[in-house]
């Protein structure tokens, strides 16, 4: 079990160059940071963007905060590991963390990251003539998100969903595990291990890019071909334990400001600059700024939760769940608490 840590350093000087985008007063010499441990898909992925940028550009230490990312291969292990202690917060999807909560209500989603849920599914190209439509996938080998199938994550909730409006049983496709990174997904389909994968941006385009695969269907674009229901729903949320929540406000309190502080940060620079901080080039700055490109309202713009958002959760949780009373009738607000993040219309 993670214990939270604090060391004092000082402010004043060059030793913390980084955080001179975000001023403070001045006589705030001496800042105790806390240790915390950040738990998420990654590196490079879309729902990873806000944790990495916020410790790129020192906004976790503007909050008092020393932030370590723990990249996992999918949110079924983020989940897994801040419900074991081994993190203390997770950014990963929030349906996901709905459907773990049917077992027992231990998790809390703290503030939104992003707007959009940028999934898609990529099947690889040398079945371009034989897989067009949904339907085309039975039979078929699709890679998922988690390393843990016994957790279900938006990948698998996204995958199951799309089969179920397009008539297919969830039974006639074989699902396996392909991670969420580049490395991972690239691989399988590389090896034709699988047909097709549910990957997120900005791995789905970099495919395209490369000429490894093409999408069938793709979320979160203005001109999507195919709208699923709630396919608004929140994707990226800053999530905790209750308990934590209740033993440790401050923590909380000093994460949801570092989250917001990066947010406010990624809303005032380009996307030639956020790319150049993230340290990336070659093709994955090329898919990068496809991404930010073709999903200009990506990321949430102040961390609030929104009724309308709120709501598309509740769709595509209740959708994707199917015949399931249990998941239909359970409700996002029941593990929201926005004392820190707040909430709009």
């Amino acid at each position: 079990m993670l214990w939270l840590r604090r060391r004092t350093v000082l402010l004043a000087g060059a030793g913390l160059a980084s955080l001179s985008a975000f001023p403070r007063a001045a006589n705030a010499q001496v800042q105790e940071l806390m240790d915390l441990v950040l738990a998420t898909p990654g590196p490079g992925s879309s729902v990873s963007t806000i944790p990495e940028l916020a410790v790129k550009i020192g906004a976790d230490r503007a909050e008092g905060v020393s932030l370590r990312l723990k990249f996992v291969g999918g949110g079924g292990i983020a989940i897994r590991e801040v419900l074991s202690g081994n993190a203390h917060f997770g950014v990963f999807g929030a349906t996901a963390a709905m459907n773990e909560n049917l077992r027992e209500p231990r998790l809390v989603a703290l503030s939104a990251v992003e707007n959009r849920a940028p999934l898609s599914l990529m099947v690889r190209n040398g079945l371009a003539g034989q897989v067009k439509r949904v339907a085309d996938l039975r039979g078929r080998v699709v890679g998922i998100h988690s390393n843990s199938l016994s957790t279900t994550t938006n990948g698998q909730q996204f995958l199951n969903l799309l089969l179920r409006q397009h008539g297919v049983a969830a039974d006639s496709v074989k699902q396996v595990a392909a991670g969420q990174s580049w490395d991972t997904q690239s691989s399988a389909l590389r090896s034709q291990v699988v047909d097709a994968v549910v990957s997120e941006e900005p791995f789905g385009l970099r495919m395209e890019q490369e000429g490894l695969a093409y999408p069938l269907v793709r979320l979160g674009t203005s001109d999507s071909r195919e709208p699923l229901p709630g396919e608004g729903f929140l994707r990226g949320t800053l999530i905790t334990q209750r308990s934590l929540v209740d033993a440790q406000a401050q923590a909380v309190q000093r994460m949801v400001k570092v989250i917001q502080r990066t947010l406010a940060w990624r809303k005032t620079h380009t996307a030639q600059e956020i790319v150049s901080v993230l340290g990336l080039s070659g093709a994955e700055a090329s898919a990068f700024l496809a991404m930010l490109k073709q999903y200009p309202n990506q990321f949430s713009e102040d961390g609030k939760f929104s009724d309308a958002q709120i709501q598309q959760t509740d769709a595509f949780f209740r959708e994707s769940a199917g015949a399931s009373p249990q998941a239909t009738g359970y409700r996002f607000n029941n593990m929201i608490d926005a004392r820190w993040a707040g909430r709009k219309p």
